[in-house]
């Protein structure tokens, strides 16, 4: 063990002694009020906020953020060993174990010649590790909870790695096509209930073709609800500019300050 390795074990060490304060008799009482789904629910929201550190570029943020995920991490082990006496060096080694055997096409004699085949070869493995169990579905181990852009790549992606799908993007955007004019179709005819379904049958689509294109859909709608902000920002401040307001400009006079701000970029 090196002295880096050394200096990490002393600092988790005393973290965890730190957070064994913080729940002790003496301590914080919100630290000694938190249940793990509390924390689990903080995890979330701080993989959140490491993600928007990561898509602005703010590397020194990153490393703040990454710290609170480790944080939450610590606290949620904690929690668990006061349930079930499981040292972090097992879950450590159990997840190293389990990450070397879904990869045989790295550490075994397999192989995988691009992204989809990686991932077939890890859900094939998945599949066998679960034999025996409870679970009689491809899907049942799809997370209830997982926010819905997510949830649907989980299950298309586990879907297509028994085959269960597109042979290229082509039929893909021809569905959506498809889906478009559904959802026309019942818009004109005012069906509520059906205009909800063909809606999300089109987002379902278009969920699968991000995955095709190794696009995450999460990602690709967030840069796009960046880049409306910006641009509907300089939209407003182009109409005050001219001496109106958001509440008094014409449809009109917002597109073209609309469109002034694209033209910047």
């Amino acid at each position: 063990m090196d002295n880096n390795d050394n200096k990490l074990a002393q600092e988790i060490a005393s973290l965890r002694k730190t957070m064994r304060v913080l729940k002790g008799p003496d301590g914080c009482p919100w630290d000694r009020a938190q249940s793990m789904d509390d924390i689990i629910t903080y995890l979330i929201e701080e993989s959140y906020e490491l993600l928007q550190a990561e898509r602005s570029g703010d590397w020194d943020g990153v490393a703040g953020e990454l710290g609170d995920v480790f944080l939450m991490v610590i606290f949620i082990h904690e929690l668990l060993f006061e349930k079930q006496p499981v040292s972090f060096s097992e879950i450590v080694e159990r997840v190293h174990r389990k990450i070397v055997s879904r990869h045989p096409h790295v550490f075994g004699e397999t192989s995988a010649a691009n992204t989809e085949q990686s991932i077939a070869e890890w859900e094939r493995i998945k599949k066998s590790e679960r034999k025996g169990s409870v679970e009689e579905s491809l899907l049942d181990d799809i997370p209830d909870h997982l926010p819905p852009l997510r949830k649907a790549t989980a299950i298309q992606r586990r879907v297509a790695s028994v085959g269960f799908d597109w042979p290229d993007t082509t039929g893909i955007v021809e569905k959506i096509r498809e889906e478009i004019a559904e959802v026309e179709f019942e818009i004109k005819a005012k069906n509520t209930n059906k205009i909800k379904e063909e809606l999300g049958d089109l987002l379902f689509t278009i969920v699968n073709l991000a995955r095709r294109v190794n696009v995450s859909p999460e990602s690709a709608l967030e840069t796009c609800s960046v880049k409306f902000i910006r641009r509907f920002n300089e939209l407003e401040d182009s109409i005050k500019q001219a001496g109106g307001s958001l509440e008094s400009a014409t449809l009109e006079e917002m597109e073209h300050f609309w469109q002034k701000s694209k033209e910047k970029e």
